[in-house]
């Protein structure tokens, strides 16, 4: 799978994976997902699981909230469990401590 289908304000839109810095929930809104590209933010419903299963691939879970792509990853900080990503505009995310070995292992390959 190449593409992500989400919707913005009633618009269907075609993601490329490649193009996805991260996914994550949105705090207080269930079943919200958001979409965090290069140029845009994009949110749809849906389930980081179902995400996750379509792009085993490409996406990875770092947290329970977030998926990333292990191709836009530019450094991990293993102090402080963040991810920085490769445009510098885009804050760094949490990891969870139990997803860091398995982020690391991915992302050195």
């Amino acid at each position: 799978m190449d593409y992500i289908f989400v919707k913005k304000d009633k618009i269907n839109v075609k993601i490329n994976i490649t193009d996805i810095l991260y996914i994550g929930t949105i705090e207080n809104r269930p079943r919200v997902l958001e979409f965090v590209t290069d140029k845009e933010t994009y949110q749809s419903y849906g389930q980081l699981k179902a995400i996750e299963a379509m792009t085993a691939l490409s996406l990875k879970r770092c947290h329970r909230k977030y998926l990333v792509n292990l191709r836009r990853i530019k450094a991990i900080d293993s102090l402080n469990r963040q991810i920085i990503f490769d445009n510098p505009f885009i804050s760094p995310i949490d990891c969870s401590r139990r997803n860091m070995k398995g982020i690391l292992r991915e992302w050195k390959k």
